[in-house]
């Protein structure tokens, strides 16, 4: 996702500015939360199940708890992005884009 959201910022014209260094570490704290909540999801199924049965049950509850987290982090970025201040403006494009990837 970070590869991607600086391959496309740069693509579309976006500059890199340092304040660009800390988009990982979001990226990152938002995939852990995801991560949480889909880990929370499996500890609540069937123990006796298959695993893989057990996998698909977690995705679906938190499915749609991630989509839309991810979802409501994407706009706020977005948001972001319209900003007069440029460096703000582009750290919000690249790190909306890394959300979208991620």
């Amino acid at each position: 996702a970070i590869g991607t959201a600086f391959g496309f910022g740069s693509l579309f014209g976006q500059f890199y500015t340092p304040l660009h260094g800390s988009m990982p570490f979001i990226l990152l704290g938002i995939g852990v939360d995801d991560m949480f909540v889909i880990v929370n999801a499996m500890d609540q199924t069937d123990r006796s199940l298959p695993t893989e049965e057990r996998i698909a049950q977690a995705l679906q509850v938190a499915g749609s708890s991630v989509l839309i987290t991810s979802f409501t982090n994407f706009m706020a970025f977005m948001v972001g992005a319209s900003t007069i201040l440029p460096a703000l403006s582009s750290f919000c494009i690249w790190t909306g884009l890394g959300i979208l990837f991620d």
